[in-house]
């Protein structure tokens, strides 16, 4: 299978370079399934025709994986636990999706299941293999991710000062379906519209539990800022509302 793949990278402090070949990279199969999946709802589709936003940015750090994606419209991170070297792989989006698939664990086997990550050519090749005997390995071409991190804000310094906020709804849907099993288990979606510098509707920070942030682009209003006025049909009674349709069959 092929993947897009980055420069290997350093997350925290550690590289793949010159880490003893004993140390074994492992996590969990449903955390892997976790991390992806949530990054794929924010990848661009194939037809973009831009191959480093149709996949998914992996970054291994010593203690964790974060998977992250983009379209420009929206941006998601997830978190899952992870032991081992830290390193970065692009993997494409069709590859994402075949290691999801893959990933995917009954709930029974979810405590047991483990993935071994095995990184060969200083990053070039990555294979995942899981303790239910199957395997996959991505390699792929060198593509430059946008440096998310940028993007996200770093305090709440831009959050507040605005008025109504405009988001197209299949962009906002995409939050909805983040970590299905903690939203069903009350974990709660935290929204913080923020500000350009100079005073505009900028992006929407989500955070979604503890291990999940993202990125919602405002649409555009149609004058300076989003006006709000409260709809007269509101204030009509059930009476008046109700003989206004009388003569309709």
């Amino acid at each position: 299978m092929t993947a897009v793949l980055d420069n290997p990278a350093v997350v925290g402090e550690a590289s793949v370079e010159g880490v003893a070949t004993s140390v074994v990279n492992t996590l969990k199969a449903k955390a892997l399934f976790t991390a992806v999946s949530d990054a794929l709802l924010f990848a661009a589709p194939a037809s973009a025709k831009l191959p480093f936003l149709e996949a998914v940015r992996l970054e291994f750090g010593v203690d964790q994986l974060v998977a992250v994606a983009t379209d420009r419209f929206v941006l998601g991170a997830s978190r899952v636990e992870y032991s081992g070297v830290a390193f970065t792989v692009m993997v494409a989006g069709s590859d994402a999706k075949a290691l999801v698939k893959m990933a995917k664990t009954a709930k029974r086997d979810e405590s047991t299941r483990e993935v071994t990550v095995e990184v060969a050519d200083a990053g070039a090749q990555v294979t995942f293999r899981f303790t239910t005997g199957e395997a996959m390995t991505v390699r792929g071409l060198d593509v430059q991710f946008p440096k998310w991190r940028q993007l996200l804000p770093a305090d709440a310094s831009r959050m507040g000062g605005i008025v109504g906020m405009g988001y197209t709804p299949a962009y906002l849907k995409r939050f909805t379906q983040v970590r299905a099993d903690e939203q069903a288990s009350g974990a709660q979606m935290v929204v913080f519209p923020s500000v350009t510098s100079s005073g505009k509707p900028g992006p929407t920070a989500i955070g979604i539990g503890e291990d999940f942030f993202g990125l919602l682009m405002p649409v555009r209003p149609p004058g300076d800022e989003w006006t709000f006025h409260r709809p007269s049909w509101l204030d009509e009674s059930a009476s008046v509302a109700v003989s206004g349709f009388a003569g309709v069959r």
